[in-house]
């Protein structure tokens, strides 16, 4: 069996068909979309085997081989990903559906993205990211509590000639086909959706608050099929009115009814806290979000970055561990994709910041490692996406991943490894994007706070790490999921889908 985690440098070891590489990926393109077409009306486990099959043929890496197999594992084995797929494929529009399959999985990941990641890796002497995020205005007719998007002095947004240009640079020159577009509210722009219509290659995971997408907005998604909303809430009406506003989230609720019906991809976004984390990891919660539709949940923890941040409200180590043991159970038990932005460390082999796996441009064109790190060397304005990652900045952070001790359960160079990024801020002098941004870095009183909480999570979560009370992302091949607190086991336990519904006839 392979280890649980592996090495940077063999999961992203380059990989090909041999000769006629070009050629075949064309062929198998073609049989790929026959196949989702035919697994659209006429799903069974076997076609959709063999669509991983077709997966691991086009993958890149060495790394893409090991994930399309550890695919076929699991859908032989009736895991309930297995059911995320034939929700996917048989309740989506045609259009969502193989966008959605097509742009993420083809071109985003197995195929042009790792293919191009080498490309670009022989060139200029790293790998670029696998992710854009964008922050593709500042405008929003929300006033969040808590949200650090207005803390950006914007006078104007960068302009659509500026965005096609980024966005060209990503795809073509380093196989970026996912795009996570946040804002302000991404939807205010009228721009943006254009945008999407032009790279109908790519993907748009796109945060929003819903209460811009009507009827139209509904319509123009189902016909350019390649975006993918992402309703950001804070727990059940109590808790997300508190920070969104009164009818927040019956409004987000109602939002999710007309996507569904219209069989568009959505999802959701939880922002976990020290306050809400019973709440957002309850197995109602979770459930409630499942049978509105969703068909990924994720969940992001409070960072305590901008002006005067609270570093209370960041979830503590018991309930880190708490939010993801309640990841795993939803992920391997539901048929919805759920992942743990922190907790999910070891999946990504660690940090995902400074262009390793993903990168910010803010709506001012500075490029951040990480969207709670606002803090840049470099602008989009007069600087190509390959200069800002080429920057010392950036390539230190790159190096860094991951830390000695090797404890992916604490990836964040924030909170859990303060004392890197507070050695980068000093070394590379990087400029802050917004007022108070570097406050966390360097504002004694919040720093104590950090170094406390800091050291309560290694406590905790070096233990663990130790005594491997962690899992990836799914069960590896052999293994089948037992529950939140054995993980996984060689036995088959009687039923792994707890989700009583159509989907999976259990």
């Amino acid at each position: 069996m392979r280890p649980k985690v592996e090495k940077q440098s063999t999961v992203w070891q380059s990989n090909s068909m041999g000769m006629f590489d070009g050629l075949k990926l064309k062929f198998n393109d073609f049989v790929i979309d026959k196949t989702i077409n035919y697994l659209g009306d006429h799903f069974s486990k076997d076609m959709l085997v063999n669509l991983a099959k077709l997966f691991e043929k086009i993958s890149g890496s060495k790394g893409g081989v090991n994930h399309a197999r550890r695919m076929q594992w699991l859908f032989k084995s009736e895991h309930p990903h297995l059911f995320w797929w034939k929700r996917v494929l048989t309740e989506l529009h045609p259009n969502c559906r193989n966008k959605f399959i097509k742009n993420f999985f083809v071109n985003g990941y197995y195929g042009d993205n790792l293919r191009k990641r080498s490309q670009f890796n022989a060139k200029n002497g790293f790998f670029p990211p696998t992710v854009l995020l964008a922050s593709i205005t500042k405008r929003c007719n929300f006033n969040c509590k808590g949200c650090w998007a207005h803390e950006y002095d914007v006078t104007e947004d960068l302009s659509k000639e500026k965005w096609r240009e980024i966005f060209t640079e990503a795809r073509d020159e380093m196989g970026i086909h996912m795009f996570a577009i946040v804002g302000g509210e991404p939807f205010a722009r009228k721009e943006f959706l254009e945008l999407c219509e032009e790279f109908n290659d790519c993907t748009f995971i796109t945060f929003t608050n819903g209460s811009l997408i009507t009827e139209e907005t509904v319509k123009t998604l189902q016909r350019i099929g390649n975006v993918q909303p992402m309703f950001s809430l804070g727990g059940l009406k109590e808790n997300t009115d508190a920070v969104r506003g009164d009818g927040c989230f019956d409004m987000v609720m109602n939002k999710m009814d007309m996507l569904k019906k219209a069989g568009i991809f959505f999802g959701v976004s939880i922002t976990a806290t020290s306050k809400n984390c019973d709440e957002v990891t309850s197995d109602e919660f979770i459930q409630m979000l499942c049978d509105k539709g969703s068909l990924w949940t994720w969940f992001f923890h409070y960072v305590p970055v901008g002006d005067s941040p609270d570093v209370s409200m960041t979830p503590n180590a018991d309930q880190r561990r708490q939010i993801l043991k309640a990841v795993y159970n939803a992920r391997n038990t539901l048929p919805m994709m759920t992942a743990d932005f922190w907790g999910d460390g070891p999946e990504m082999m660690g940090c995902i910041a400074g262009g390793r796996q993903y990168i910010h441009v803010n709506p001012r064109g500075d490029v951040e490692p990480c969207t709670f790190v606002h803090l840049a060397t470099h602008n989009v304005k007069n600087c190509t996406l390959t200069e800002a990652l080429s920057s010392p900045f950036m390539r230190a952070i790159r190096a860094g991943i991951p830390y000695e001790d090797g404890n992916m359960l604490r990836p964040c160079m924030i909170v859990d490894r303060p004392d890197v990024l507070r050695k980068y801020y000093e070394e590379f002098k990087p400029y802050e994007t917004h007022k108070g941004a570097a406050d966390y870095l360097t504002n004694e009183n919040i720093k104590a706070e950090i170094d406390k909480y800091s050291a309560d999570v290694k406590e905790i979560l070096d233990k663990d790490w130790s005594e491997n009370l962690w899992m990836t992302v799914f069960p590896l091949e052999g293994e089948y999921y037992v529950d939140r607190d054995t993980f996984c086991s060689t036995e088959k336990p009687e039923r792994q889908c707890t989700h009583n519904c159509s989907t999976c006839g259990q």
